[in-house]
């Protein structure tokens, strides 16, 4: 194994972890955010 596929690997590595991170972050987040916008509504209604 040369250094260059080593780096290569491990760029791979952490780019495709950043991506799962984003995509997760993004949707929980954004599920999240509608639950506090649901509790809000339902906070005023009563």
């Amino acid at each position: 194994m040369t250094w260059e596929l080593f780096w290569r690997i491990v760029l791979v590595g952490v780019v495709a972890a950043f991506a799962i991170m984003s995509v997760l972050v993004t949707v929980l987040g954004a599920r999240d955010i509608g639950k506090l916008l649901k509790g809000l509504k339902e906070d005023e209604e009563e």
